[in-house]
């Protein structure tokens, strides 16, 4: 059981609709209304929704710029014993947006915080999807660059269970791009702008998911949520191409098999490990 400061407000953490604006909860627009005040990622888009539903609520602006330097504002109010809501552009907050460090604060102080359920991009796509979701992996979105990048996709290639990604329509053909060359033989799934009027679903391999959003005109519009299969026997078998497997025979050829592996590893970028499953009997 945990303690709670009684003379504090409550911080509300509130999930908002993804695309259509009537996937919202009764207590949530209730919550809304009650609120002194509702940190917003984006006042602008928030204001459209909080017109919608006629709350009148004061909305601050709370982004990845601003989390910092609102965060005394926020906390300072909740001290006082009044209510505060966060709330992020859609979706539930915190996936990927501002939030983690007012529920800290928040949590330090002992302060109450308590959800608001509701939509979400990444449990919607993972209930349509194809592909096993009784284990996944959320990384968010990718690096942009560098070897925290190469790292990432490193990460996605060694991946046992289904990984999940956000990515913007943008960026998203040059990611698939990467992902054929780093892990070729894997099924995915995309879902974009979910439950908006353009909604698309795209299920198979890489090279054909992406030439079915080369050859659309809207499919690299809106936001993505892309989902890759995790490791398998048959795809390790697989990722290696016959010129890596004609090297790494040479190697272990020439050297022990332990020090054949590592140097095979350093060369091809995966762990020892992985080698060892793809090539050893």
């Amino acid at each position: 059981m945990t303690v709670t400061n009684s003379k504090s407000g409550t911080l509300y953490v509130i999930a908002t609709p993804i695309g259509n604006l009537e996937d919202i909860s009764h207590r949530a627009i209730k919550i809304l209304k009650q609120i002194e005040v509702c940190a917003a990622e984006d006042t602008r888009k928030s204001r459209k929704l909080f017109n919608f539903f006629g709350i009148e609520t004061k909305l601050v602006s709370y982004h990845k710029y601003s989390e910092q330097g609102k965060l005394n504002y926020l906390i300072e109010i909740l001290k006082k014993g009044k209510n505060v809501g966060l709330i992020s552009d859609a979706g539930t907050p915190l996936i990927s947006d501002p939030g983690y460090l007012l529920i800290r604060e928040a949590s330090k102080l002992k302060i109450t915080i308590s959800p608001i359920p509701g939509a979400s991009s990444l449990t919607a796509s993972l209930s349509v999807s194809d592909l096993p979701v009784n284990s996944f992996t959320f990384y968010g979105f990718p690096p942009k660059r560098g070897k925290s990048r190469e790292l990432f996709m490193n990460n996605l290639r060694e991946a046992k269970h289904t990984s999940v990604i956000f990515e913007s329509g943008k960026r998203i053909e040059k990611f698939l791009q990467e992902l054929i060359i780093s892990t070729p033989n894997r099924n995915i799934f995309i879902a974009r702008e979910l439950t908006k009027l353009h909604e698309s679903f795209y299920r198979g391999s890489i090279k054909e998911v992406l030439e079915k959003i080369r050859t659309s005109e809207t499919a690299r519009k809106g936001e993505f949520v892309l989902m890759i299969s995790g490791i398998t026997r048959e795809s390790l078998l697989e990722d290696i191409s016959p010129e890596e497997r004609r090297i790494i025979q040479i190697l272990l050829k020439n050297l022990p098999k332990s020090q054949a592996l590592t140097l095979g590893a350093e060369i091809f970028g995966i762990s020892k490990n992985s080698l060892y499953k793809k090539l050893i009997p």
